[in-house]
Order: C-alpha cells, then sequence, then structure tokens
C-alpha cells in the first residue's frame, strides 16, 4: 500500500486535502506529503496510526508496554518501539508468528492493501 493511500483512506479519501491535512496536523512531514507514492512500510504505518489517535481522535497512550515485548523486534527500531507498541497493545496492527515459534512485527515489511484497510477499521472504530 502506498502512504498516499493509506493516509487517504485514514482521512476518508478526501484526497489531496487529506494528505495536506495530515501534514498540518503533524501525523506525515512534508517530505511524506510530496511523496505519497512511496510504499508504506510497517513501522510507518504504526506510526501515522498512533499519531492519529494521539492528534485526532485525542487517545492516551497505554502507560505499561511491557506486553508488547513479545515482540522480539520491538526495539530494533527505537524512535518506533511506542509507536509499535501502542498499536500492537490495542490490537490495531497484529504481530508475524513464524512456525518456529519466532513472534515479529517485521517493521521493515510493507503493509498490505488488507491490513492497512483493517487497521484503518479499527481505528476508525475507536471514535
Amino acid at each position: 500500500m502506498t502512504l498516499g493511500r493509506f493516509v487517504n483512506i485514514l482521512y476518508g479519501d478526501k484526497g489531496s486535502d487529506g494528505i495536506e491535512e495530515a501534514r498540518l496536523s503533524g501525523i506525515i512531514d512534508r517530505y511524506e506529503s510530496k511523496h505519497t507514492e512511496i510504499r508504506l512500510l510497517r513501522k510507518d504505518a504504526a506510526r501515522i496510526l498512533h499519531l492519529y489517535m494521539q492528534k485526532v481522535l485525542d487517545v492516551r497512550d497505554e502507560e505499561n508496554i511491557t506486553n508488547a515485548s513479545v515482540l522480539k523486534d520491538l526495539y530494533d527500531c527505537r524512535v518506533c518501539a511506542n509507536h509499535i507498541a501502542q498499536v500492537y497493545l490495542r490490537g490495531i496492527m497484529k504481530e508475524h508468528e513464524y512456525s518456529n515459534g519466532l513472534i515479529l512485527f517485521d517493521s521493515d515489511s510493507e503493509i498490505s492493501d488488507k491490513e492497512g484497510k483493517e487497521a484503518i477499521n479499527k481505528i476508525h472504530g475507536m471514535k
């Protein structure tokens, strides 16, 4: 899924207005608003969703993110860790479980269209 498609669905398919609204609210940055064709990584989707929850829906963070530590890659990106934990703990984005029992967020993999839409539907259900 591209960043532009993800943000536009999140903001109700408002087209370029959704992108601009997301930029003005600090959910995406100027670079992202100009490069909406880039493929969205799971860690970036988590950041966008978490910031949307905070800034648009006024949802407070879970204070204790210890339960997200089952994700063995949670701290691979220290800047992303809280964003990932917040959406994971609320069930907005799921882990990837491998046959060997390894549980990862897979933050550097691209988010699929299906997964992106499911996460956005869960966010919209919070309203």
